[in-house]
């Protein structure tokens, strides 16, 4: 995992898999159990066109998938396969929730299987390891369990995923892996300079707003948002914007699911710096 403050510029540790797998297990049994008390066709705000069965039944799926993928050591033609067979999941919610139940202890068995740091496919070129696997699944169930709590009307509750360590790790992994897709031939301009500053752990992240044009994936892009890691050396350089709160809100932020929270961060600096880098948050997590 790179950080953009460790000391001279190295690597902070990430959590342990004894963490990542505490985590996993609670927020997902969180989700089940407040999915369990809602009507299934109740809709979630922060997943547009989906209702709650459609959040438990991703859920499921995305379990299943990465137990299948790391407990089966899949590779490109494996994946493929595994997704043009697999079985169809049951609609009811009672049956879902046990498929849930499963699931879960599919992936974390899978996981537990093997090392962080030996090979596995993943979506992201840049990493392919097993320990992805584990620091993705953190983070996408702790966020699909706010989705839920949302869906309830509740705001989002403390939760392991949620603690100040592993919200700061939430953030990393939003700034080097769900930020990271703009294509490497494009022509990008730089918008502007943003710090994130963790109250509560002293964590910093300065990232850099773009507009970025050009042919990706058989379609023409002009002046699309994006957001990066800033390179080395900028840090030295002040920030035009400053958004300042807990670690969790934070990781809610960057995650757009701040609802309930959004009140816990404070901005500082330029206006249109700050719209820029909200236009970012408002395409969503690529």
């Amino acid at each position: 995992m790179v950080s953009s403050d460790g000391p001279e510029g190295t690597p902070r540790p990430g959590l342990t898999p004894t963490e990542r797998a505490a985590i996993i297990e609670a927020e997902s049994a969180r989700l089940g159990a407040v999915v369990a008390d809602l009507d299934p066709a109740t809709p979630v705000p922060t997943c547009p066109d989906w209702t709650v069965r459609d959040l438990l039944h991703h859920v499921v799926q995305v379990h299943d998938f990465w137990a299948a993928v790391i407990g089966r050591r899949l590779d490109d033609a494996g994946v493929e396969r595994y997704q043009e067979e697999r079985a169809a999941l049951p609609q009811d919610v009672p049956a879902l929730l046990d498929a849930r139940e499963r699931a879960t202890a599919d992936l974390l068995t899978a996981l537990a299987g093997r090392a962080p740091d030996e090979p596995a496919w993943s979506w992201f070129p840049a990493d392919q390891s097993v320990g992805f696997t584990w620091r993705m699944q953190t983070h996408e169930v702790t966020l699909h369990r706010v989705d839920a709590e949302l869906a309830a009307g509740l705001a989002p509750s403390s939760g392991p995923g949620l603690a100040p360590e592993a919200a700061a790790d939430g953030v990393d992994h939003v700034a080097e892996v769900m930020w990271a897709w703009a294509p490497p031939e494009v022509e990008r301009r730089v918008t502007g300079r943003v710090d994130l500053v963790a109250t509560d752990t002293g964590r910093r992240w300065r990232l850099e707003t773009l507009r970025w044009s050009g042919e990706a994936w058989g379609q023409t892009f002009t002046e699309h948002p994006a957001a990066r890691l800033a390179v080395d050396g900028a840090s030295a350089r002040p920030a035009d914007v400053t958004l300042l709160g807990p670690a969790a809100a934070l990781d809610l932020h960057v995650w757009t699911r701040d609802s309930g929270e959004a009140g816990a961060l404070v901005s500082e600096g330029a206006a249109h710096v700050l719209a820029e880098f909200r236009a970012v948050l408002a395409d969503g997590i690529a």
